[in-house]
């Protein structure tokens, strides 16, 4: 027969103090859990860039590449189109003004140009003749004026003294005669006074017709003029002393009008031409300091002009050495420019990190004291420079942050570093 066993009676204030004590401890699992943020990912330390939060002195630079330009370059270009003869002249070669660059042919302009001279020549010859013609009959009508004054005084002495005759002598003189010689004085008196109308109306004349023949004699000249021109322009010579520069050109080749022949540059008379991000084209102003690096030389400019027109992402800036340049520098060598915008004396600041945003509010991820965690903490950015960012507000002076770009980070506050 069974028999049965007592059993033991439960100590209530014990199971009261096993069950507050395994609630605080589960308590204590899950506050560590969350605040240890063992479930944030983890990344590797040694990837990422780690910048430290500095206060001091912060420059506010805007960086740009560029080359060497020549500030006046002369463009020769062809005035007429023909066939390269001689190419005397490479790039690069030193001339003086005048000197052949290129010798062209072209037998339309050289035939239009014989022609044109013997055009000059015979419109020259017609002028002459011209002129020996209507000085011939203006001789000729100055001597039937002569002639006409001197008939008119033969007949007018006869006349004075057969008037006197009459009147004293005491010979009678035949009335008929008297009368004929005072007929011839009047007819003298008419004969000269045409021959004087016709010297005086040919001298009009004689004006109108030389002008016409001049005016048609400098109308053929100054065809000959331009098409001399054309035919001088078969030599294309240079400009002004000078390096040539982007002559490219071999006998047998075509040269069509207004096609580039070459540029002439003063090397001495050079600046820099550099292009920026357009994004802080507004900063940029003349008179701007900048800092130029030729040949791993540091050259001291400033900025002379900004040019209004943005040209995709990028603004070019014209920047004017504060000195004579460099003597190794060479027109085309390509240059780097730091330009000094702003400096501000006491500023907190940090290398860039990656989307970045000038004088904005943006979020970076804080390293803590143990650089084991990393944390998006909202800071407000201010004046972005070429390496740095300042800092207004939300980082101290030896903060970290990371500077790398996180992929795939979506909504992660927090991540592990190891």
């Amino acid at each position: 027969m069974d028999r049965a066993i007592p059993r033991k009676k439960r100590n209530p204030l014990l199971f009261g103090a096993i069950l507050v004590v395994g609630s605080l401890f589960i308590a204590l699992i899950i506050y560590y859990f969350a605040t240890s943020n063992l479930g944030s990912p983890v990344l590797d330390k040694e990837t990422l860039r780690i910048g430290e939060v500095k206060r001091g002195a912060f420059n506010v630079q805007v960086l740009g590449n560029g080359q060497i330009a020549a500030k006046d370059p002369d463009w020769i270009v062809a005035r007429v189109q023909g066939q390269v003869v001689q190419a005397p002249v490479k790039a690069g070669q030193w001339v003086q003004k005048g000197e052949l660059l290129l010798e062209l042919s072209n037998d339309e302009v050289a035939a239009a140009f014989a022609k044109s001279q013997s055009d000059v020549q015979a419109a020259e010859a017609d002028l002459a003749l011209l002129k020996a013609n209507l000085e011939s009959r203006r001789t000729a009508l100055k001597a039937a004026v002569i002639y006409a004054r001197l008939d008119h005084k033969q007949v007018s002495a006869r006349y004075d003294a057969l008037s006197r005759l009459k009147q004293t002598s005491v010979i009678p003189i035949p009335e008929l005669e008297y009368v004929n010689t005072k007929v011839s004085v009047e007819q003298a008196e008419g004969k000269l006074e045409v021959a004087q109308l016709e010297l005086t109306s040919f001298k009009q004349i004689e004006t109108a017709q030389t002008r016409a023949g001049e005016f048609r004699f400098a109308a053929v000249q100054q065809e000959n003029e331009r098409i001399k021109k054309q035919f001088a322009d078969l030599h294309i010579r240079a400009s002004r002393d000078g390096i040539v520069q982007n002559i490219h050109f071999n006998p047998g080749e075509s040269v069509t009008t207004a096609a580039p022949i070459a540029q002439i540059v003063d090397p001495r008379s050079v600046y820099v031409t550099l292009t920026v991000p357009a994004i802080q084209a507004t900063k940029l102003a003349p008179n701007q300091p900048v800092t130029l690096q030729i040949n791993r030389k540091s050259i001291q400019g400033h900025v002379h002009r900004v040019d209004p027109n943005i040209k995709g992402s990028i603004v070019e800036v014209d920047v004017y050495f504060d000195a004579d340049a460099p003597e190794d520098s060479k027109i085309g060598m390509y240059v780097t420019g730091t330009i000094y915008v702003q400096a501000i004396d006491n500023a907190i600041y940090v290398e860039i990190p990656s989307m970045v945003a000038e004088n904005d509010n943006m979020s970076v991820y804080l390293l803590n004291n143990d650089g084991n965690l990393a944390q998006l903490t909202a800071v407000k950015s201010g004046a972005l420079s070429a390496h740095f960012i300042q800092i207004i507000e939300g980082l101290n002076t030896g903060d970290q942050i990371v500077l790398s770009d996180i992929p795939d980070r979506q909504d992660t506050h927090t991540f592990r570093l190891h």
